[in-house]
C-alpha cells in the first residue's frame, strides 16, 4: 500500500480554527502534527476543529498528540479541540489510544463546527506591529483602549505595563514583526504577543549593573500568571490580569 506523508492545511483561524490533516500519522510525524495544532491555536480561537477525513492510516501512539495538545489548549488560549470525520479504522485507533472519549469525535465536520459555534466569542483586539521603538507605545495605547472599551478601569495600569514589557521584550530579542492581542475570557484580561522566534522566553536574574533583562520580572510581578509556548516558526508569550477580585467572583 502506498503511504502518503503527513501534511496539513488551516482554512480558518478565528474564532474557530479548522485544521485539515492528510496522509499517514506515524510516530515520526508527531512533531509535525503538534506544530500544526499549535499553529492553529496561534490566533487564540475559541475552538480548533481537527478534520481527520484525510488521514489514511494512524498509529495509536502518535494519535495521543491530539490529547496532549488539547490539554495545552485548555490552559492557553482556553480553546477546545474537537475531532471530526475519522474513517472507521482511524476511529478505532483513537479509541485504542484513549483519545476517545477524552476528546469528542463528530461524525462530520459540519457537526463539529455546529458544536464549536455554541461557544461565545470573547471580546478581542488584535494588531500586527513592526519591531520598532514605537511598538511598545502602540501596545500601551491599545491596552488602555481595551480597558476603556470593556469597562475595566482598574486593569488599565497593569495592562499597559504588561503590553509595554511583552512587546518590548519581543522587539528586543526576536526582532521580528509581532502579533499583539488582548482578549477577555472567563473574567480574565489576557495579553498575548506572537513573534517569529521559537526560543522560549525565560526570566533572567539581572545584577544591579545590568541595564536590561528585567522585562519578564516585571511581567511576573504585575500579572496573575504568564507563560511562553513555541508555535512552530515562532512563539507566543502571554500574561493575564483578573478582572474581578476573589471576593466578587
Amino acid at each position: 500500500m502506498t503511504q502518503f506523508p503527513l501534511n496539513y492545511e488551516i482554512t480558518h483561524r478565528f474564532p474557530i480554527a479548522v485544521l485539515h490533516l492528510r496522509g499517514q500519522l506515524t510516530p515520526a510525524d508527531t512533531h509535525l502534527a503538534r506544530a500544526a495544532l499549535l499553529e492553529a491555536l496561534a490566533q487564540e480561537p475559541t475552538s480548533v476543529v481537527v478534520d481527520l477525513s484525510g488521514i489514511t492510516g494512524a498509529d495509536a501512539h502518535a494519535l495521543r498528540v491530539l490529547t496532549d495538545v488539547a490539554q495545552t489548549a485548555r490552559r492557553w488560549p482556553g480553546a477546545a479541540v474537537l475531532l471530526c470525520a475519522p474513517t472507521p479504522a482511524v476511529a478505532d485507533a483513537l479509541r485504542r489510544a484513549e483519545v476517545i472519549p477524552a476528546l469528542i469525535a463528530h461524525a462530520t465536520c459540519a457537526d463539529a463546527l455546529a458544536a464549536a459555534a455554541g461557544d461565545p466569542v470573547p471580546p478581542r483586539i488584535y494588531r500586527r506591529l513592526e519591531p520598532t521603538a514605537e511598538a511598545p507605545r502602540t501596545g500601551r495605547a491599545l491596552a488602555g483602549y481595551a480597558c476603556w472599551q470593556w469597562g475595566l478601569p482598574e486593569q488599565t495600569t497593569p495592562a499597559q505595563i504588561l503590553a509595554s514589557e511583552l512587546i518590548a521584550n519581543a522587539v528586543r530579542h526576536a526582532r521580528t514583526p509581532v502579533g499583539f492581542a488582548l482578549s477577555l475570557r472567563d473574567q480574565r484580561l489576557r495579553l498575548s504577543v506572537l513573534d517569529g522566534v521559537s526560543r522560549p522566553a525565560r526570566m533572567r536574574t539581572p545584577t544591579e549593573l545590568d541595564e536590561q533583562g528585567r522585562g519578564l520580572l516585571i511581567v511576573d510581578a504585575v500579572s496573575d500568571g504568564w507563560g511562553s509556548m513555541p508555535l512552530g516558526t515562532g512563539k507566543v508569550v502571554w500574561a493575564e490580569v483578573p478582572t474581578r477580585s476573589p471576593a466578587t467572583t
